[in-house]
């Protein structure tokens, strides 16, 4: 005959373990949705995933798809630090590819970049100053390298790869 003890000590056990289990499935399931966007990511781009709840998110997800459908490949889109260089910018993401890397700053749908880019060097340095709407929110855009802007719409693509922005101007048939 079972003691009430034992039932006890055994109700206990099944429940940790439902639990551990329920704590497995989720976790399980929450780096299987992160891997769908980010299967080429390294390891220690994993932890800079853009995440669901990011307001560029779905913009984000959407230039994805655009990149795919022109024949680049996506390995990981992560987080940026350039959220906010813009006046009423909604976000922005950082896109690793087969063709390199860049970011995407993006507008609230409705709203396109409309830029003029100055560069001068200063120092060893590359300084851009930008003309247009919507207005930077800093004084000018300094960089150790050569910079290369693309608009395309709502979205401003930057990198430090000539090749890499003459191949986004094409895919998305920016002048």
């Amino acid at each position: 005959m079972v003691k009430r003890n034992e039932v006890e000590m055994i109700f206990n056990r099944s429940l940790a373990c439902s639990s551990l289990l329920f704590l497995l499935a989720f976790f399980s399931c929450s780096r299987m949705i992160s891997a769908r966007q980010s299967s080429g990511c390294s390891p220690s781009d994993l932890e800079g995933v853009l995440k669901a709840d990011d307001p560029a998110y779905a913009d984000a997800m959407e230039l994805a798809k655009a990149l795919r459908e022109a024949g680049f490949t996506v390995k990981c889109v992560l987080q940026s630090k350039s959220v906010s260089l813009f006046e009423g910018q909604k976000g922005a993401a950082l896109y690793r590819t087969n063709r390199g890397d860049f970011e995407a700053l993006f507008l609230p749908k409705g709203h396109t970049f409309a830029l003029k880019t100055a560069e001068r060097r200063e120092s060893g340095r590359y300084v851009y100053t930008f003309e247009g709407s919507p207005r930077f929110s800093e004084r000018a855009w300094d960089s150790v390298r050569a910079t290369y802007f693309a608009q395309h719409g709502n979205q401003l693509f930057i990198t430090s790869e000539h090749r890499l922005v003459e191949e986004l101007n094409a895919a998305f048939h920016s002048p």
